[in-house]
């Protein structure tokens, strides 16, 4: 072994352990491996950058926009719709509806957004079916790994692979050639569902769960029984006539000011600026003491806890939570840095991280990814509220209403979308420039406005690809591409069958600790040499590479979509492993039977 392929296996051990132990943050780990790869002169400088020109991330940059034309214009919410319209109550059909439909989407819609769109409602189907959610979010995930191998665009990896075969070999894959592999393997996955998720999966929800679906728990779950009061403004308080700002409930107190009420209606927007009248009410959040030293300081009476229904002082506002996804753009920001309050009208006075709520100077807590963030606020505002890129529902408005001015975009969006589709199929166009192309037209057609573009794509997703190309590279510039390649010849004694079941066992294997795209970047080179040495078919044993890192589920780090279930689920890791180990021995099964029958050995 000489010292490139020592520095390459040492780089690639390195990566292994970050991603799988989190000792520095994901989406940090991806940064280090140009600048490790470099420094180490395992890949020129040309080299290091190459991924981020390819056309696979290109695409990908371009769906994103797709994606959020679509969502933007209702047509996604129209097919969570006709999902809760569908399944009624029965636990069967909810399986393999909940199932089914969001995987077919995934194959044509970008797989995080697809199961970001469908957890909430997947919830809110089961609380009122009084079915676990535990029996659903996890197969309903899987489904989107599994369905995205439908079309070429599903899924980031199929993307990333088929770039790197169009480099070596001068063609890729069409549109729908993964169609036949895709189908089986989403039907297997919900066949698997039905007769599985039920007998593997958790019986019961987490007893006190962040996305409990009704008011009065969310109150008991983020802890907020005894953290809200009442005050009233009194006619000879020494508050009337102060502002918000004024009086300084965080400066002075450490209070947050939640709503304020008045005989007119709700004040929910520009509190800061708001004059204290006679028979105000406000709504505050914080500790009794800080309270009582409020109230004795500016003349205000203590009312104790709210005390009219749903322990709110005005029918008029109500809660919502949300989560922030995997590579929201407000990770690291904070609600007060946002300015959140006064540009939404929401109130953010809880947040949970890990295992535990918060609910001291959440304004001023840096977000995380997974966190449940609560909000309070008038219900014209919380229905008027789009979350975008930056969060997703998790407890959303009672009725969320779509303005008539977003929903006549749908059937313009649709057929932007069959275009695109089209347009790839037939081979009119290169994928990525009829993604371009439909990502231009949702901008054109005024789906989107020009400045959405940059906010619609996940620019964390797109980092982690273009970083992790010219790891492939060095595998292949070392010679330890070759090294591996041997191995997995020599292990499977030059038989083709047995060499793609190591291929495709290696590349599961690897997709666990790791993210799936970086397992498919590592084993794709691996898969080409095997091929060449035999003689045989390429495409075989990159579909087995491809399908493999489709199996990202017996551990929540394989995918985002697998680890943003977890808490909602509360999912343990003994619970992917036993749910997923048999789905990924029937998968494994597929590989070894029916991709030699689609994409002959010879």
């Amino acid at each position: 072994m000489n010292t490139d392929v020592a520095f390459t296996l040492s780089i690639f051990g390195a990566v292994i352990l970050l991603f799988a132990t989190g000792w520095i943050r994901m989406d940090i780990v991806p940064l280090l491996i140009p600048a490790a790869l470099i420094l180490a002169g395992l890949v020129s400088a040309e080299e290091v950058f190459a991924g981020f020109s390819s056309s696979a991330v290109i695409t990908i940059a371009a769906l994103f926009v797709i994606t959020t034309g679509l969502v933007r214009s209702g047509v996604v919410n129209q097919v969570v719709d006709y999902l809760s319209r569908l399944v009624g109550r029965s636990r069967l059909r909810l399986i393999a509806a909940g199932t089914m439909l969001p995987g077919a989407m995934a194959g044509f819609i970008i797989v995080t957004a697809t199961a970001l769109f469908f957890i909430p409602t997947v919830m809110r189907l089961a609380f009122r079916s009084k079915i676990p959610k535990t029996k659903l979010l996890l197969p309903m995930v899987i489904s989107c790994l599994l369905g995205a191998n439908i079309t070429l665009i599903g899924a980031s990896h199929n993307l990333v692979v088929n770039s790197l075969v169009e480099e070596a070999l001068g063609y890729g894959f069409s549109f729908f050639e993964f169609m036949p592999a895709g189908a089986v393997l989403l039907a297997v996955g919900v066949l698997y569902s039905l007769f599985f998720a039920w007998r593997l999966l958790p019986d019961e929800d987490p007893p006190e769960e962040i996305t409990a679906l009704d008011k009065p728990n969310l109150i008991k779950i983020y802890g907020l029984a005894d953290r809200l009061w009442e005050i009233w403004v009194q006619e000879d308080s020494d508050a009337l006539g102060k502002s918000i700002r004024e009086m300084g409930l965080g400066e002075r107190f450490g209070l947050v000011l939640v709503a304020v009420a008045r005989a007119e209606g709700q004040t929910a927007k520009g509190f800061e600026e708001l004059v204290l009248e006679r028979d105000d009410v406000l709504l505050v959040l914080g500790r009794e003491e800080k309270v009582r030293e409020l109230t004795e300081a500016e003349g205000l009476f203590f009312a104790g806890h709210p005390r009219e229904q749903k322990q709110f002082p005005l029918s008029s506002a109500e809660l919502v939570e949300l989560v922030i996804p995997p590579r929201s753009p407000v990770i690291g920001r904070t609600l007060s840095g946002m300015d959140f309050r006064r540009n939404t009208g929401l109130s953010g006075i809880a947040l949970w991280r890990g295992e535990r709520p918060y609910r001291t100077d959440v304004g001023n807590m840096p977000l995380q990814e997974g966190d449940g963030l609560l909000l309070f606020g008038d219900r014209r505002r919380t229905r008027s509220f789009q979350p975008g890129v930056n969060f997703r529902w998790l407890h959303p408005p009672r009725k969320q209403e779509s303005p008539p001015e977003l929903r006549r975009y749908g059937p313009m969006a649709i057929i932007i979308l069959l275009l695109v589709i089209t347009a790839a199929a037939l081979q009119w166009l290169p994928v990525a420039v009829a993604a371009v192309t439909g990502a231009a037209a949702m901008v054109l057609f005024g789906i989107l406005r020009p400045g959405e573009i940059y906010t619609s794509i996940e620019w964390r997703a797109i980092i982690l690809i273009g970083c992790l190309y010219p790891l492939g590279t060095a595998l292949e510039n070392s010679g330890a591409s070759i090294l591996l390649t041997d191995g997995i010849l020599q292990a499977g004694g030059y038989q083709p069958l047995v060499v793609l079941a190591l291929i495709s066992g290696l590349t599961i294997m690897l997709t666990q600790p790791l993210h799936n795209v970086a397992a498919a970047v590592i084993m794709t080179p691996v898969a080409l040499q095997a091929a060449s040495a035999l003689g045989t078919n390429p495409k075989t044993f990159i579909m087995g590479v491809i399908i493999g890192a489709s199996v990202a589920f017996l551990l929540p780090t394989g995918h985002p979509v697998v680890m943003l279930v977890k808490k909602p689920g509360g999912y343990r890791i003994k619970d992917y492993f036993r749910f997923g180990s048999g789905l990924v021995f029937l998968v494994f099964t597929i590989i070894i039977f029916l991709v030699p029958v689609f994409w002959p050995f010879n």
